[in-house]
């Protein structure tokens, strides 16, 4: 984003300067310049212990410099990198002081868009704050630190829903609060290891790795729950944080979002309504104390684990309130396929739509074997033209894709199998059926493809035909 200097200020005090240069025409530069100061002016009003704050906005004309204290203790990825993983309570700490922070963000209308390790710095007192509101999102939803359509974001660490370019939210930080939480307790994010296109494919398919379950339960708890896939069923920030924090801001900026409503929030404030009401008497009877031995709010086993007996299933663990996409907890459902062994995007291979389809001349079909038992069959009627020579012939070809091996079968009418041929991505199998005689009939055969080795594989192959009698 630009050049950090280390400078004091008037009372000998260190502070960071982070230089913005701004581009383009005079024109352009006055647009860009009056949106980054009204950015500016709206992150100097975010107070709190745990935000790196902005002390001042200094405009120098192709040049807007933001004075920020130093944070001497250096960052979380700096920390967890030299040091490695932060005991499990020391994690829990940073934490609570961490959705405190992030809370206020959100009451004040803010999201932060790009929460990391590289993110979260330390005072000299080794205090956690959330820094680099560079590409923050308000509810005023100006853009003058951002492009317009960018997809902003660190892929190890950011939510699906922005890996997939779909609005952000306060969720969205929530995720990403959990995936650095994570890597502070385990030197691992969400989606494991692999450069940032792997990354980034893997977010936008929501492939979140289980918690580990050496983590203590309070924390495997909180971050299974701040990491689920679907953002609607992440923890509000401000309840994590069990402060009461004002949640105006946090309902403005959600009302910027396509798709939501106030009818949708008066649901939702329903639903908060009753969540409080029913901790509320879960404290009383708990003899009023606010927080569990380990500092977690009391409330959050109350709203994340309400069945602490609860049994592991294939295809949905305790932390999930729902089973992973087309399957029933258990198995797979609708003919769909588990190939790629990740429990968290359930049965991803989708069986095609083209089994039963007519195989007429010049057609091209692209099917799949999903499941591997699968057995598609195609029916193909040949016409007899009486062409002069009575040769005429129909040659039926078939691709199977890498790592797959497939049977085609051609059975006429009366059920008889008139040959067979195997395929493999490195040879097509192809069937010639020959004229036998001639005459103005119709013959009628069925294509049938099925998998004859190799594993399950979600590429299609490719089924073809070409001539006549």
């Amino acid at each position: 984003m630009g050049v950090v200097d280390l400078a004091r200020d008037e009372d000998g005090n260190k502070v960071a300067l982070k230089r913005l240069t701004l581009h383009g025409s005079a024109s352009e530069i006055a647009r860009s310049r009056q949106r980054l100061l009204r950015e500016a002016d709206m992150l100097r009003k975010l107070h709190h212990p745990n935000v790196v704050g902005l002390l001042d906005v200094v405009d120098e004309g192709d040049e807007i410099v933001l004075v920020m204290p130093y944070m001497s203790g250096g960052s979380l990825a700096e920390r967890v990198t030299q040091h490695g993983p932060a005991p499990a309570d020391e994690v829990e700490r940073q934490a609570r002081r961490l959705v405190g922070a992030l809370a206020s963000a959100h009451a004040a209308g803010i999201v932060h868009r790009d929460i990391k390790p590289a993110n979260i710095l330390f005072d000299e007192r080794g205090e956690p704050c959330l820094a680099d509101f560079g590409v923050a999102l308000s509810r005023d939803q100006t853009h003058g630190l951002t492009v317009a359509g960018m997809v902003v974001g660190t892929p190890g660490f950011m939510a699906p829903e922005q890996a997939r370019g779909e609005p952000v939210s306060p969720a969205t930080d929530v995720f990403a609060l959990g995936a650095t939480l994570l890597f502070a307790a385990t030197g691992d994010g969400p989606y494991g290891q692999g450069d940032p296109g792997l990354l980034m494919v893997r977010a936008a398919g929501g492939k979140v790795e289980r918690v580990p379950r050496t983590l203590p339960n309070t924390l495997r708890k909180l971050l299974g729950a701040m990491l689920d896939p679907r953002p609607e069923r992440r923890p509000v920030a401000a309840l994590l944080a069990g402060d009461g924090t004002d949640r105006t801001g946090m309902r403005a900026l959600a009302l910027a979002r396509p798709g939501w409503t106030s009818r949708s929030w008066a649901v939702i404030g329903g639903i908060v309504a009753v969540v409080a009401a029913v901790v509320a008497v879960a404290l009383t009877v708990g003899q009023g104390d606010e927080s569990g031995d380990d500092g977690v709010p009391a409330d959050l086993d109350a709203v994340i684990d309400p069945d602490a007996d609860c049994t592991d299933l294939p295809y949905q663990p305790c932390s999930q309130d729902a089973p992973a996409p087309n399957t029933d907890g258990s198995e797979c459902v609708e003919d769909h396929a588990d190939y790629d062994g990740q429990w968290q995007n359930g049965c991803e291979a989708v069986p095609d739509d083209q089994d039963g389809r007519t195989l007429d001349d010049e057609t091209v079909i692209e099917g799949n074997i999903v499941p591997l038992d699968d057995v598609d069959t195609y029916p193909m009627g040949v016409t007899d033209n009486l062409q002069i020579g009575c040769d005429g012939a129909v040659e039926i070809t078939l691709q199977a894709p890498p790592g797959l091996t497939l049977s085609l079968d051609v059975v006429d009418g009366d059920g008889a199998v008139v040959d067979n041929a195997i395929s493999t991505a490195e040879t097509p199998a192809v069937i010639v059926i020959g004229e036998s005689a001639c005459g103005d009939e119709e013959l009628t055969y069925d294509v049938v493809v099925r998998a004859a080795g190799g594993g399950g594989v979600t590429t299609g192959y490719v089924l073809t035909r070409r001539g006549a009698f």
